[in-house]
């Protein structure tokens, strides 16, 4: 029975892999700030008390933060998905908020394994698209993206812009070449495998304690049935492109740790093409089946001026075809999306 570590345990995918690694016999080690966020987990899915336990890292960029994961108990495999976020307020200082986090936290969780995880085999880590292009409109028309791509950002740059996003993609670049670096110099017993997914969707699991603390992605959709729009807005303005299903990404992740192909390697993942249309259409076909009738005439109007859209291209193939991914359809990851947030909308009794 493979034991596996899982970082930023309480997020909104790492609780989609926790489910997949269960599913596929490991137990599990999840990682946490804090104890409570622990205890949140199992009270969310008290299914797991058997196959999961937690282990407290405050600091991931801290030195050595998990010398004592690894010399407490030996790993199969390593997910790491635990990384610092744009969208909170007070995001301004590139190198504290967003550099030194990123580019340490990847080092230090790769120094401990490679240091004490004597049984490790392997690391998938959650990196982004955002070390790849910005999403940009003009960074995306008509381009297709590969896993051979970076974006342009310079740290000197990111940190001029003063953008907690800008400051981000500069950040995903640069924390994954250092774990190119690391490879490539350090040469380590176990492989490393990086994802490098679009926008991720699908029905949250994680521990939410209301509407208001949905994470972005989740509530991305959510702002097309509580009222935030009138009219479908255009693609570009804040909706990347391409998405992936949570669930998908969960098993793309879980896969790697042992197929061999995807040894030191970086994979777009999925890539099916996103457009604010494509969600408004999706959800009320749902409602025209009587799939979701809550939605009723709670959707933005469609004027069709994002049917034209034009959309980059995501070169995930490599990935999709070594993991031999079959992906969810968009009436899945967005309408069961939709059914969990209605659900937690009638917990609040809204």
């Amino acid at each position: 029975m493979p034991n596996t570590l899982i970082t930023g345990a309480n997020s909104f995918l790492a609780a989609h892999i926790i489910g997949e690694l269960i599913s596929a016999g490991h137990t599990i080690t999840g990682s946490v700030r804090r104890p409570s966020a622990g205890d949140a987990i199992l009270e969310e899915h008290p299914e797991w008390k058997d196959k999961l336990d937690f282990a407290i890292v405050e600091d991931y960029s801290e030195d050595g933060a998990l010398d004592d994961v690894f010399k407490k108990q030996q790993f199969d495999h390593v997910i790491h998905t635990a990384a610092p976020m744009p969208g909170r307020p007070g995001l301004d200082d590139y190198d504290k908020d967003f550099l030194r986090p990123s580019v340490q936290g990847n080092l230090s969780l790769l120094k401990s394994a490679k240091s004490y995880a004597r049984s490790l085999k392997s690391i998938a880590i959650t990196g982004s698209i955002n070390a790849i292009t910005t999403g940009a409109p003009d960074d995306n028309a008509a381009r297709k993206y590969t896993n051979d791509s970076w974006n342009d950002i310079t740290q000197e740059y990111a940190r001029e812009s003063k953008s907690d996003f800008i400051m981000y993609c500069s950040s995903k670049k640069e924390a994954e070449l250092a774990i190119w670096d690391f490879v490539k110099a350090e040469k380590p017993h176990f492989n490393v495998t990086v994802f490098l997914p679009a926008l991720i969707f699908g029905p949250p699991l994680q521990p939410i304690s209301d509407l208001k603390n949905l994470n972005y992605s989740v509530n991305v959709v959510y702002n097309f049935f509580n009222g935030s729009y009138e009219e479908v807005p255009n693609t570009h303005a804040g909706l990347f492109p391409s998405y992936i299903d949570a669930r998908d990404l969960a098993t793309a992740h879980v896969r790697a740790l042992t197929t061999p192909a995807a040894a030191n390697k970086r994979f777009l993942i999925g890539g099916a093409p996103l457009s604010s249309s494509l969600i408004v259409k999706t959800l009320e076909g749902l409602v025209e089946k009587d799939a979701l009738p809550e939605l009723k005439g709670r959707l933005p109007k469609d004027t069709g001026k994002d049917d034209d859209v034009t959309l980059a291209r995501i070169g995930a193939e490599e990935g999709n075809e070594i993991l031999e991914m079959k992906f969810r359809s968009a009436e899945e990851t967005f309408g069961d999306l939709a059914k969990k947030v209605l659900e937690l909308e009638k917990k609040e009794g809204k």
